[in-house]
């Protein structure tokens, strides 16, 4: 049995002469895929790069490759054109539209996410990872109103996820809906109570109520005050 080294080892050598021994696009994307879990995200993108010059219209390669390029690289302009390209193949899959929404928000060009985040909703409304994403956008853009409503979506396809209730906790304390900020922050608390409790101390988006009795009545409750 190999160990992990001597799987890595044998996966580079295996690289190296690729090239010369393989012509099928779906062998390509296997190895790009063994090299992306190993780590070897340059030689991944080789990989796939050898795939799409057998291929180009192969639209897993170009997701795959802007995964990595994105995830793993933070190169986001070169990842927003593989998911271009992927579009280009099959404009209706949401999935590629999802993933060019999130190269999007990592640019900071958040109507231009939005967008994408919308058309994802039309093709798949209950879709919570976009959801969630669309409430996210909306908050950077600061239609809070906007964000609270698609946090509350998320909620209903996926009632536990705590971010989504601390996040229409940090919309609407921008709003100084202290009320609802405190029933908000009691359910993401309640959820994952170790994430929370240093968060709320130091969140920026509480700080125009953090002198209100209401949210310090919460605060001593949860023991977040010294």
């Amino acid at each position: 049995m190999l160990n992990a080294g001597e799987e890595q080892d044998l996966l580079a050598c295996e690289f190296q002469v690729l090239s010369s021994e393989v012509n099928e696009h779906l062998v390509w994307c296997d190895r790009a895929d063994n090299f992306t879990d190993l780590g070897y995200y340059d030689a991944a993108i080789n990989a796939y790069q050898q795939a799409l010059k057998i291929k180009p219209n192969y639209q897993n390669a170009w997701l795959s490759l802007g995964a990595v390029l994105c995830d793993k690289l933070e190169q986001y302009e070169e990842a927003l054109m593989c998911f271009d390209n992927a579009l280009r193949i099959n404009y209706l899959d949401d999935f590629a539209w999802y993933n060019r929404g999130n190269v999007l928000e990592h640019l900071q060009r958040y109507e231009d996410a939005l967008a994408c985040y919308n058309i994802v909703l039309k093709f798949n409304p209950n879709d919570e990872s976009a959801w969630y994403s669309h409430g996210w956008v909306s908050y950077e853009l600061g239609n809070y109103e906007n964000a609270i409503a698609s946090f509350e979506q998320a909620l209903k396809l996926k009632p536990d996820d705590d971010s989504a209730w601390y996040n229409k906790a940090c919309c609407y304390a921008l709003q100084g809906d202290i009320q609802q900020v405190v029933i908000c922050l009691r359910q993401a608390i309640q959820r994952s109570p170790n994430q929370y409790y240093q968060m709320i101390k130091t969140e920026a988006d509480f700080d125009d109520i953090r002198h209100d009795i209401r949210f310090q009545t919460m605060m001593q409750e949860l023991l977040l005050i010294e």
